[in-house]
Order: C-alpha cells, then structure tokens, then sequence
C-alpha cells in the first residue's frame, strides 16, 4: 500500500468525526485500517488535537450521557466500553466518578418494565435477568426491584 499523507489522513478522520465523536485512539485505528502508516497516524492525531477536532474527555464525558439516554449499563459494563475505545484507565475512572448506578439502573428497569408482560413473578425475574445482563451490580438491581415492587427473589446473589 503506498504511504498517504497527512493531509490526506486529516481529512479522512474529519470524515469520520462527522459521523460521529470519536476519541483519539479509535480514530487512529480507523486511520491505520484505512492503510495510513502509523507515523502518518500520529501526525493526523496530533494536528486534530492542536485544532480542538478530538478531546477524549469531552469523547468520553457524551459517550457516557449518550449510553445513560438510550441503554443504560452497570459501572463494569460502561467501564468496559470506555476502554474499548481506546480510553486510557485514569480518564475513564475520571469520568465513571460520579456514574449512578443505581440511578441508571432504575432508569434501565423502568424503560424495560413497559414491554414485560405475564404475572407478576415471571415479570419480575425477567427484569431480574434484564438487569444482570446489561452488568447491574446485585446492590443495584435489589434496590431497584424494591422500589418497583417486585422484590428479588433471593438477596443471595453476588
């Protein structure tokens, strides 16, 4: 593959940021995908910062407000995905400080409570189970069957 240069780099990467926010990391490796040589990679990434173009915080900060709105996750699973996209560890727990699992499980159950059906029990463990795949915490998901009467069925669980 010939070496393409920076500009050109520049210019595909702002076509992917105008798709959507992307952090630093993960438009790199669309860059290196798209057959760019890695020093090339470097210099596109470092002149988008210089420009404002890319700001992992900010990347991270929506990410967070964007998965809260449309699919609400527990602490581990939302940790997960931050650092799939190339997030460094310390910007993540950064933005994971003040993350409400509670609250964002809450938010998950009452969005899923619409569409269960069938007795009282049934629907109660399916939220259970809901909840638990979407990587709630146990403290989260009791807590919240509570408050929407339907308790769990054991408070064993870890």
């Amino acid at each position: 593959m010939t070496d393409k240069t920076i500009q050109e780099a520049v210019r595909d990467a702002i076509r992917f940021l105008g798709l959507r926010a992307h952090g630093g990391a993960e438009l790199a490796a669309k860059l290196k995908k798209k057959g760019f040589e890695a020093e090339t990679v470097d210099a596109a990434i470092s002149r988008l910062e210089s420009l404002g173009l890319i700001d992992d915080k900010g990347f991270a900060a929506g990410f967070m407000e964007s998965l809260a709105k449309r699919k609400p996750e527990g602490r581990f699973r939302a940790r997960a995905r931050l650092l799939q996209k190339g997030l460094s560890e310390e910007l993540v727990d950064d933005v994971l400080r003040d993350y409400d699992a509670a609250a964002m499980c809450m938010a998950a159950a009452e969005k899923k409570m619409r569409s269960l059906s069938g007795t009282p029990e049934a629907r109660r463990k399916k939220l259970e189970t809901f909840l638990r795949n979407r990587g709630f915490d146990w403290s989260s998901i009791s807590e919240t069957l509570s408050m929407l009467g339907e308790p769990p069925m054991s408070d064993d669980q870890s």
